[in-house]
Parts: C-alpha cells; sequence; structure tokens
C-alpha cells in the first residue's frame, strides 16, 4: 500500500538521488578501482572476490575524502571548535 503512494514521487527524486551519488561517491569509486585491480588483477581472484574487495575499500575511501573535505572548508572558514 505504502509502495503505490510513494511511487509517483519516486520517479522524480530517482535522477536527483543518482546524480547525489554520483557526485558524493564518485572520487572513492574510481580511486578503489584502480587499487584493486593494480594489486590483485592477476592473483588468481575471481572477479566477484574483486568487486567484494572493493566495497569496503570504496566506503573507507569516501569517508576519508570527506572528512578531509570539511574539515579544511571548516578551517577555511574559522569554524574550528575552540575550547
Amino acid at each position: 500500500m505504502v509502495s503505490m503512494c510513494v511511487w509517483p514521487f519516486a520517479k522524480s527524486a530517482g535522477p536527483f538521488l543518482w546524480g547525489t551519488a554520483f557526485i558524493a561517491l564518485f572520487p572513492g569509486n574510481i580511486t578503489a578501482a584502480f587499487l584493486i585491480e593494480k594489486f590483485f588483477w592477476n592473483t588468481g581472484l575471481s572477479l566477484k572476490a574483486m568487486s567484494i574487495a572493493e566495497i569496503p575499500l570504496l566506503l573507507v575511501l569516501n569517508a576519508v575524502l570527506w572528512f578531509a573535505v570539511i574539515g579544511s572548508i571548516n578551517w577555511l572558514l574559522g569554524l574550528r571548535r575552540r575550547p
């Protein structure tokens, strides 16, 4: 029942959510794919195993990247917490 009520709004939110995820996850996705391919390509791991190994690396890289971006913006704007 809920899906019938939400469906008209889901079509309009889809491109927005896809675009937001693309921008937010793009740097870590490209870097993680490069690192996994560089270090594990001819090691005998299957593509499925490499894809599964890429997920945690992708999440960690994106977290570090966005914490660094937010931290540098706060530092530049002087919004640091002072004790």
